[in-house]
């Protein structure tokens, strides 16, 4: 399943920079993750999401360096995505690119998600790949917030830094270290990527401001993503509705299927025809997300339980033995990665 998810090729190009200049051949480490060799020449050719997360991981190993996802933020060239890159670029203000790309984020990036809120005059924009089987991933996540950080400096100017940056994974080196590197606080073991700052930003003009070209472009955008959309079975668009309402109690089945377009009974007889039940759906994404949770993050068993929309822990540990045979507390002991 991971495999399915895919990503333009185009945000290859700022890891591509990086390896070249360390003398490194970027065609050869992708061969070992499934990156095609076109992809590092064509910059809108689809590649398998979970092989452009794990060449980045591939490369910080490589080469010794651990920051190389943050690093290739800062290399990014936007007009490699397109018409996405197009209506970003030509935004008129940091708000509106940044509402562009969490709008059309799934037209570079399947099975993944963004979101930008404002409450008590701080913005958040959180950022978080939707599939847990693609894992360790921590270098697509410092990469992704440090694209968005150079975004908002086109408008913001080039000295701006959040107030606080949010990582999902554990720190890999030491704290001081991240924060000399992001130049902002950074907090690990969050609920999802993010960055916080003053609403204020958000209407600080971009330079490249150009109405006619932005609206071309989101017209652009809009036909293609349904296009896209569409070609999917129902049951994929399903299992990805799933994932974003987790945790906000809007995975339900009448909830996936309005936002699906479809009443709950036609909801149910299109995933029939696939061969598939909401319910099963459902199930096995609660525990793809959980097994992820329990091996792969520290998180207490009861924040689990609340981010899979169950109504306590115990319905949890009652759900996650009859799938496994284990409690979860001894399914993490057994094949749990982070140290507790």
């Amino acid at each position: 399943m991971p495999r399915n998810a895919t990503i333009i090729s185009g945000a290859l190009n700022g890891l591509e920079d990086l390896l070249v200049q360390n003398g490194r051949d970027p065609a050869a480490l992708g061969q070992q993750s499934g990156v095609p060799t076109n992809a590092w020449r064509n910059a809108q050719c689809e590649i398998p999401l979970f092989s452009f997360v794990e060449v980045f991981e591939q490369g910080a190993s490589m080469l010794s360096q651990p920051n190389i996802g943050w690093r290739s933020g800062t290399y990014f060239d936007f007009q490699q995505l397109g018409d996405l890159g197009s209506a970003i670029l030509s935004a008129s203000t940091v708000g509106s690119a940044l509402r562009t790309f969490e709008r059309f984020l799934r037209f570079v990036q399947s099975e993944s998600d963004m979101q930008l809120s404002v409450e008590d005059g701080v913005a958040t924009l959180t950022y978080r790949i939707l599939n847990p089987d693609i894992w360790p991933r921590r270098q697509d996540a410092e990469f992704t917030l440090s694209v968005l950080i150079e975004l908002i400096r086109r408008g913001a100017g080039r000295a701006w830094q959040p107030d606080l940056i949010c990582f999902e994974h554990t720190a890999i080196r030491p704290t001081g270290n991240c924060i000399d590197t992001a130049g902002s606080f950074c907090l690990f073991d969050c609920e999802t990527n993010a960055l916080s700052f003053p609403e204020s930003v958000l209407s600080a003009p971009m330079p490249r401001d150009d109405l006619n070209r932005h609206q071309q472009a989101l017209k652009n955008l809009t036909q293609s993503l349904t296009t896209k959309a569409w070609a999917q079975s129902l049951t994929a668009r399903t299992r990805t509705a799933i994932y974003e309402g987790l945790g906000s109690g809007t995975a339900d089945q009448e909830t996936v299927a309005r936002q699906l377009g479809l009443s709950r009974r036609s909801l149910h007889r299109h995933l029939k025809d696939e061969g598939a039940r909401f319910s099963t759906l459902l199930d096995d994404c609660r525990f793809r997300v959980a097994r992820h949770a329990l091996v792969d993050t520290r998180q207490p068993l009861a924040q689990i339980a609340c981010e899979l929309d169950y109504s306590d822990q115990t319905a949890f540990e009652r759900a996650f033995k009859r799938r496994t045979g284990m409690t979860p507390k001894r399914y993490r002991q057994s094949f749990g990665k982070v140290p507790s």
